[in-house]
């Protein structure tokens, strides 16, 4: 997402302030729109948000292979994930 707002000349300083530019989550929307094209209603993602961090192995967030840590992310994210099905 860095390079993609770099070559648009957006300006950023950090990962939280590349979140937080219009034109990310508006790319970011219209993925997930095209994306929810090919799936059935009860697949399609409704609602979304942009995490303000990069998920972090030091944090414990994820494995040294990049997985996901579930547990992690829901007892982290527990508010974020409350307001998308809430």
């Amino acid at each position: 997402m860095g390079q993609w707002a770099t070559e648009r000349r957006l300006p950023y300083t950090n990962f939280r302030s590349l979140t937080r530019l219009p034109e990310v989550r508006d790319l970011v929307a219209r993925e997930v729109e095209r994306t929810n094209e090919g799936l059935a209603p009860v697949e399609q993602v409704r609602k979304f948000l942009l995490l303000e961090k990069e998920l972090d192995h030091d944090d414990n967030e994820v494995t040294a292979t990049m997985k996901v840590r579930r547990k992690t992310i829901y007892q982290k994210f527990a508010p974020l994930i409350r307001e998308i099905y809430g």
